[in-house]
Protein backbone atom coordinates (compact mmCIF):
# COMPACT_ATOMS: atom_id res chain seq x y z
CA UNK A 1 0.00 0.00 0.00
CA UNK A 2 1.51 3.57 -0.72
CA UNK A 3 1.88 6.23 1.40
CA UNK A 4 -0.59 8.18 -0.09
CA UNK A 5 -3.18 5.21 0.33
CA UNK A 6 -2.35 4.36 3.73
CA UNK A 7 -2.87 8.03 4.47
CA UNK A 8 -6.13 8.15 3.25
CA UNK A 9 -7.33 5.04 5.22
CA UNK A 10 -6.13 6.79 8.20
CA UNK A 11 -8.15 9.73 7.43
CA UNK A 12 -11.17 7.34 6.58
CA UNK A 13 -10.79 5.27 9.98
CA UNK A 14 -10.55 8.37 11.85
CA UNK A 15 -13.67 9.79 10.47
CA UNK A 16 -15.64 6.82 11.40
CA UNK A 17 -14.30 6.69 14.74
CA UNK A 18 -15.54 10.57 15.07
CA UNK A 19 -18.49 9.87 13.95
CA UNK A 20 -19.21 7.00 15.43
CA UNK A 21 -21.05 8.26 18.58
CA UNK A 22 -24.14 9.59 16.44
CA UNK A 23 -24.46 5.60 15.39
CA UNK A 24 -24.47 4.27 18.72
CA UNK A 25 -28.13 3.42 20.29
CA UNK A 26 -28.30 5.98 22.83
CA UNK A 27 -26.24 8.93 22.76
CA UNK A 28 -25.76 11.17 25.74
CA UNK A 29 -29.28 13.73 25.62
CA UNK A 30 -27.70 16.56 27.00
CA UNK A 31 -24.51 16.20 24.18
CA UNK A 32 -26.93 15.32 21.71
CA UNK A 33 -28.98 18.20 21.94
CA UNK A 34 -26.28 20.50 21.84
CA UNK A 35 -25.02 18.68 18.16
CA UNK A 36 -29.12 19.26 17.50
CA UNK A 37 -28.97 23.04 17.89
CA UNK A 38 -25.33 23.13 16.18
CA UNK A 39 -26.26 21.60 12.89
CA UNK A 40 -29.79 23.38 12.58
CA UNK A 41 -27.81 26.84 13.38
CA UNK A 42 -25.89 25.18 10.12
CA UNK A 43 -29.30 25.99 8.12
CA UNK A 44 -28.02 23.02 5.81
CA UNK A 45 -30.40 19.44 6.52
CA UNK A 46 -28.13 16.49 7.70
CA UNK A 47 -27.86 15.09 4.32
CA UNK A 48 -26.04 18.62 2.74
CA UNK A 49 -23.63 18.63 5.34
CA UNK A 50 -20.24 17.52 4.19
CA UNK A 51 -18.27 14.74 6.28
CA UNK A 52 -15.60 17.70 6.90
CA UNK A 53 -18.33 19.80 8.35
CA UNK A 54 -20.37 17.00 10.34
CA UNK A 55 -16.95 16.41 12.14
CA UNK A 56 -16.13 19.91 12.97
CA UNK A 57 -19.49 20.10 14.79
CA UNK A 58 -19.03 16.72 16.53
CA UNK A 59 -15.75 18.50 17.90
CA UNK A 60 -16.65 21.36 18.64
CA UNK A 61 -19.90 19.71 20.70
CA UNK A 62 -17.70 17.66 22.13
CA UNK A 63 -15.44 20.11 23.41
CA UNK A 64 -17.85 22.38 24.91
CA UNK A 65 -19.53 19.59 26.37
CA UNK A 66 -16.47 18.31 28.43
CA UNK A 67 -15.68 21.65 29.41
CA UNK A 68 -19.30 22.13 30.72
CA UNK A 69 -18.85 18.90 32.45
CA UNK A 70 -15.46 19.87 34.15
CA UNK A 71 -17.11 23.12 34.93
CA UNK A 72 -20.08 21.31 36.47
CA UNK A 73 -17.35 19.07 38.29
CA UNK A 74 -16.13 21.85 40.13
CA UNK A 75 -18.77 23.57 41.11
CA UNK A 76 -19.93 20.29 42.78
CA UNK A 77 -16.64 19.99 44.35
CA UNK A 78 -16.94 23.74 45.79
CA UNK A 79 -20.05 22.74 47.17
CA UNK A 80 -19.24 19.71 48.76
CA UNK A 81 -16.09 21.22 50.52
CA UNK A 82 -18.56 24.46 51.55
CA UNK A 83 -21.11 21.61 53.44
CA UNK A 84 -17.82 20.04 54.72
CA UNK A 85 -16.46 23.07 56.31
CA UNK A 86 -20.29 24.14 57.68
CA UNK A 87 -20.18 20.74 59.24
CA UNK A 88 -17.04 21.23 60.88
CA UNK A 89 -17.97 24.30 62.17
CA UNK A 90 -21.13 22.72 63.53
Amino acid sequence: MSFWMTKVAHELKQAGREVGPLAAPDPDPDWFAGLLRLVAATGKSVDELTIGELRALIEKRTRNYNRNCRIIAALEEREVNRAKRNAIRG
